[in-house]
């Protein structure tokens, strides 16, 4: 029971943390309308979004690695497998991006941007700041996008190799899919969760009866390791407060040069 406890709550977690970071990149990349005829403006626009995209990719791998976690939660529920099954296949792709534009800046990374985007070190990027950094950019998302081929060689998400500038709705079609699937897909776990998630009101113990004996046991056995091992204490204490407060006890914690202790009071209605 303590144990199905905790995994509710890491789990509520996993989903609440994802959900935020995956709609926050999101309402940046596609729900922002821009309208400017200032040609500089919109390249700085278009800049601005293939940096959000190496940031995006971090929540959205995050995902992919959660979804083992999750997949107990979709056992008896045969749509919930499949849309887990899809997700791991656009993720794979996503891994993928990530790894390459937000992990690495190998020598042969980049020598494939120069290759594939002379636009780069054209004249005009001598004297035009803007226009070499949306260069680098675009070229570091083809390198990153063609890349990621079968055992034929060939593009293994579209099939062909993509222009990022000028087939730009097929990759982003592709990115608006996996991340409002991954949204749909939060938000179904998070709701088969949110119902076994205990939440506790400090004033009173929100222990079940027949609960009670084990999370006893549990802090005697933190109380019993911390003095046998002192060096425990920081690991330790912060399960015992949780269990504390579980019976409706406040550990206040005080202390000074890093040492922690707990002061312990009973809140009164």
């Amino acid at each position: 029971m303590i144990e199905e406890d905790r995994k509710y709550k890491r789990d509520f977690l996993r989903t609440a943390i994802l959900l935020k970071e995956i709609k926050f990149f999101s309402d940046h990349l596609f729900k922002e309308q821009y309208k400017s005829n200032d040609a500089d403006a919109m390249l700085q626009k278009h800049l601005d979004n293939q940096i959000y995209l190496k940031y995006d990719f971090i929540p959205l791998n995050l995902l992919r690695e959660s979804l083992d976690s999750f997949s107990i939660y979709c056992k008896d529920n045969p749509e919930l497998t499949a849309q887990s099954k899809r997700l791991k296949k656009d993720l794979d792709f996503v891994n993928h991006l990530r790894n390459k534009v937000g992990a690495h800046l190998s020598d042969e990374a980049l020598d494939k941007m120069i290759q594939w985007n002379p636009d780069i070190y054209d004249d005009r990027a001598r004297t035009d700041e803007l226009f070499q950094e949306y260069q680098i950019y675009r070229a570091m998302m083809e390198v990153a996008i063609n890349s990621y081929l079968d055992t034929n060689g060939q593009q293994k998400q579209f099939g062909t190799d993509l222009d990022i500038e000028l087939e730009a709705k097929v990759f982003y079609t592709y990115l608006l899919n996996t991340v409002n699937s991954s949204i749909h897909f939060l938000e179904e776990i998070q709701n088969i969760i949110r119902p076994n998630i205990k939440y506790i009101r400090l004033s009173e113990s929100t222990v079940c009866e027949e609960e009670r004996e084990d999370y006893f046991k549990e802090a005697i056995r933190i109380a019993l390791e911390i003095g046998n091992d002192p060096t425990k204490k920081e690991k330790l204490l912060p399960r015992m407060a949780e269990i504390l407060r579980m019976f409706g006890i406040d550990p206040e914690p005080y202390g000074e040069a890093g040492y922690t202790d707990f002061r312990f009071k009973t809140k009164h209605r």
